[in-house]
């Protein structure tokens, strides 16, 4: 009975996490659903961590939202109020998902994440030439 209960878990994180990424993107289920060849049905069951998720349909979300396939793994703490607007996430759910992120990084692993995240802000901020 407990691989039941695990797995049950682990589809309810996945379909989390796909849901998050799909919203964060502003992409429909439609669209969505279409690019992966399932229905829109089959999507929400999915998201919803009620039906499991094939190897292959887990990859192709990977090259869709550019993130590696164990992102689809991690437990996020992003609470669903977050998302509960289906095309118009609120304009801190990016700072949330961050948020959430940060609050699961080992202490040894913050500096390293502050140094990136400085950097790309300084980047994307550098004067055109």
């Amino acid at each position: 009975m407990p691989l039941k209960r695990d797995k049950g878990r682990l589809n309810a994180t996945i379909g989390k996490n796909i849901r998050i990424e799909r919203v964060a993107r502003n992409i429909s289920m439609a669209e969505l659903s279409e690019r992966l060849g399932v229905s829109t049905s089959h999507l929400g069951l999915m998201e919803r961590g009620e039906r499991g998720i094939v190897s292959a349909n887990l990859w192709a979300l990977s090259k869709i939202f550019d993130v590696p396939i164990d992102h689809f793994f991690i437990p996020s703490n992003i609470g669903k109020e977050a998302y509960d607007e289906e095309y118009n996430p609120p304009a801190n759910a990016n700072r949330k998902k961050i948020q959430s992120l940060l609050a699961c990084a080992e202490d040894s692993s913050l500096e390293f994440i502050a140094n990136t995240i400085t950097g790309v802000i300084k980047l994307t901020q550098a004067p055109k030439k």
